[in-house]
């Protein structure tokens, strides 16, 4: 009777603390002989906490009886979210716990502890306390760019993609890729008037809104009858619908092409891509492949670079790059501009290129004193972006367009009057005059090589033929018999 009564003390105990039985699906409460369930101490004051994209950590601290120690038993913990368990800490000082969730929703994430029954008088038994939740929001989960799918996991569910509105015939194929695995949309079983996609978890695209964003991936098709009803087309999503961005058809059994697709249009804002395999008779194809699928950005250069010299000091002035918004006072950009980077090459105008700024500029010109040696002196200026909401996570430091200036002491800088060039943007002839006469003309293209090169006694203006070069950048060097000025001309 008295072994009897410490028991029913034991148990009694345990009850004390809660009110109710709680127990999630799957993983019920043990049973004692008697069919009656036990409730234990569950752990307390859980908090979840967002701390980037798809993460959520959550802490809690252990639970404790009456008189404020650790029950008798404690093993671990369970981790579940909307009911389903993901996670078991199997030590019961291990208090913390992250959660990858790749949706947006709100969700609610709850803790409960587990027990060995053997000292409460049942071993071999086990039980889980009342679960303590605290319920979230995952607004914006989603894959940083740059986003990468060589298939190396060989199936669909390490980077979580999905299919509408069912898998169809997409599978896993080992025994094609570039290299291998691949995914592959199969010809068999046999379907007709089928429309399946895959599809991407969604991408951060929101943090970029200053940049161009490209889609890159290799496709292979085998065919088995031409008929040019049997479509791939390539789909990205934003603003809540599908676009169509390419069509590939079964017309030609092709090996790996390479496609790179403009789909800026995505930029700032939440997107997915799609592969959509659809068509009249699946029994037209052997199988569409899908592989290396790449998606990144490339963030806006500053625009408008242009630089001023008097004697030494070369003033270098640019635009903002990203205008979409409204700045405030003293704000450079509202969304992931954070500042301007200087480079500079010595007198040899050959890289490598010397960082000038010890800090990011957050103005638009920047004055710069040259050594007294002669010689020619290439500067670029790059844009630095970070992510807004995060801002600890550095997203990427532009190109820039590439300016050269030249320096020859004693010689006086020429003025800005001097010199016009015109038409610029230049489609087919470029006319040049001078208020001085000039001896010589060298016009370089963005590689440094010169793709004209004249000389003359002396004249003040001349006509240069640019209808066969190519687009682009190109620097007009003129000589004059006391120094050179530099200009920089567009090519349509």
């Amino acid at each position: 009777m008295k072994n009897i009564y410490k028991l029913l003390k034991g148990i009694i105990v345990i009850l004390i603390a809660i009110t109710g039985v709680g127990a999630h699906a799957g993983t019920p409460l043990p049973l004692s002989p008697h069919g009656s369930k036990y409730v234990l101490y569950p752990p307390t004051n859980l908090t979840v906490n967002r701390i980037e994209a798809c993460l959520a950590w959550l802490n809690w601290d252990k639970p404790q009886d009456p008189g404020g120690t650790t029950p008798a038993g404690l093993m671990g913990y369970r981790i579940y979210r909307d009911g389903v368990l993901i996670h078991y800490n199997s030590d019961p000082d291990s208090l913390s716990c992250y959660d990858y969730i790749n949706n947006f929703g709100i969700f609610t994430d709850s803790v409960s502890a587990y027990y060995d029954l053997t000292q409460y008088g049942y071993p071999g038994q086990y039980g889980e306390s009342e679960a303590i939740s605290s319920m979230f929001t995952m607004k914006d989960c989603k894959a940083v760019l740059p986003f990468y799918e060589p298939w190396d996991q060989a199936n669909f569910s390490y980077q979580d993609w999905t299919f509408a509105p069912s898998q169809g015939n997409w599978v896993m194929n080992t025994s094609q890729g570039n290299p291998l695995p691949t995914a592959s949309y199969t010809g068999t079983p046999v379907l007709k008037n089928y429309d399946h996609t895959l599809q991407s978890m969604h991408l951060d695209c929101i943090d970029w809104p200053c940049a161009n964003v490209y889609l890159e991936f290799d496709s292979r098709l085998t065919i088995i009858n031409t008929t040019s009803l049997e479509k791939l087309i390539i789909e990205i999503s934003y603003d809540n619908n599908w676009y169509p961005k390419d069509t590939l058809v079964n017309n030609l059994s092709t090996g790996w092409v390479h496609h790179k697709i403009d789909i800026s249009e995505a930029a700032g804002k939440n997107s997915r891509v799609g592969f959509r395999a659809t068509g009249i008779n699946s029994a037209d194809i052997g199988e569409w492949d899908v592989d290396n699928i790449r998606v990144y950005a490339v963030c806006f250069k500053p625009p408008d670079f242009t630089l001023n010299r008097t004697v030494n000091i070369v003033h270098l002035t640019w635009g903002i790059p990203c205008t979409e918004k409204k700045l405030k006072p003293n704000q450079i950009d509202s969304s992931t501009l954070i500042g301007y980077n200087v480079y500079r090459t010595n007198a040899d105008s050959l890289p490598p290129y010397m960082k000038l700024t010890q800090s990011r500029l957050t103005v638009n010109e920047y004055f710069d004193t040259i050594p007294l040696i002669n010689g020619t002196y290439c500067y670029f200026i790059t844009a630095a972006y970070q992510d807004f909401y995060f801002p600890r996570i550095f997203l990427c430091e532009s190109s820039s367009d590439t300016l050269c200036v030249h320096y020859s002491s004693g010689i006086p800088e020429q003025n800005e009057t001097r010199v016009r060039i015109f038409p610029n943007p230049v489609s087919e002839v470029l006319n040049i005059e001078t208020d001085l006469a000039f001896t010589g003309i060298d016009v370089l293209n963005f590689l440094g090589e010169k793709i004209y090169s004249g000389s003359f006694p002396e004249t003040k203006n001349i006509a240069i033929p640019m209808k066969e070069n190519s687009s682009g950048i190109y620097l007009i060097k003129i000589n004059f018999r006391d120094g050179l000025v530099v200009r920089k001309v567009l090519k349509k």
